[in-house]
């Protein structure tokens, strides 16, 4: 069985056996399972003075559009498509291949991923999108594909599973990463309304280090009391100086008798005296 990498690499022959066409643009719709939805309007305008100037240099991917004979479905290049008609040309070069559509999304995402980066939330959906429609196929799989790390999948997948704040600051391209978007899910939940709402007012994509500076600060540990097992030493006051024979008389003057063996009996015989 040939694998969709296989698949992926035999649409791609040499470039001498290639008939590029010179395609009318009103020929030519942009695919609707395209991921990127959004094209950004400077970059375009960029583009399109570009193409006035040079012409369009590499050809466009166009696949046969099954639903009207003789149109087109646009497999990648949309961007210079669309600049295309900015620049006011009425053709534009382009290779044609029937695609299964099994590829379609691959050879979509390559595009998107690799020359402008899609909305973390586009490519998130477009990646499931490609999982759901692609038996067999593993976000190991997946990352090979895109040249990018299973971590890189595996985050963007994440993304779908935000909901509240974290998914309104997404869908408002507030939040511009997978990892600020895991930090931002981690604060508590007014601490997302507070860096959501101040990014709407500005209208400032929300940072890593405006994240991490919401942070709550966890409060200091107590002091570690060191613990021996045994109870406290309790200490003793040493007697003044004085001999027996000071002791012997200090007694007999207090009526307390015979002086007791023990530093201790001394203190309390003395103590009981003072006490009275």
């Amino acid at each position: 069985m040939v694998s969709v990498l296989e698949e992926l690499e035999g649409l791609f022959p040499a470039a001498a056996a290639e008939t590029v066409y010179e395609i009318r643009l009103d020929l030519i719709s942009p695919d609707p399972g395209q991921p990127r939805k959004e094209f950004d309007s400077a970059e375009l305008d960029d583009l399109a003075l570009s193409i006035e100037a040079n012409g369009v240099i590499a050809p466009i991917l166009l696949r046969p559009d099954p639903d009207q004979p003789g149109r087109y479905l646009i497999v990648s290049g949309e961007r210079r498509y669309r600049a295309s008609e900015r620049a006011r040309r009425t053709s534009i070069p382009a290779l044609i291949r029937e695609v299964e559509p099994g590829l379609l999304l691959v050879l979509q995402l390559i595009e998107n991923v690799q020359r402008t980066d899609l909305r973390p939330l586009e490519t998130a959906q477009a990646l499931q999108g490609l999982l759901d429609s692609t038996p067999g196929l593993t976000q190991a799989r997946a990352a090979t594909l895109l040249g990018k790390s299973p971590s890189w999948i595996s985050q963007h997948l994440a993304l779908l599973d935000y909901e509240g704040a974290t998914r309104e600051a997404l869908d408002a391209e507030l939040l511009q990463s997978p990892e600020t978007a895991r930090r931002f899910e981690q604060l508590p939940e007014e601490g997302k309304r507070e860096l959501l709402d101040k990014a709407r007012a500005t209208q400032s994509p929300i940072t890593r280090t405006a994240v991490t500076s919401a942070q709550p600060v966890a409060p200091a540990p107590p002091p570690r009391v060191k613990k021996t097992g045994r109870p406290p030493k309790e200490r003793t006051v040493p007697l003044p100086p004085l001999s027996p024979a000071q002791l012997a008389v200090l007694f007999m003057a207090l009526g307390l008798g015979t002086v007791p063996a023990s530093q201790d009996e001394i203190w309390e015989a003395l103590l009981s005296r003072l006490t009275l």
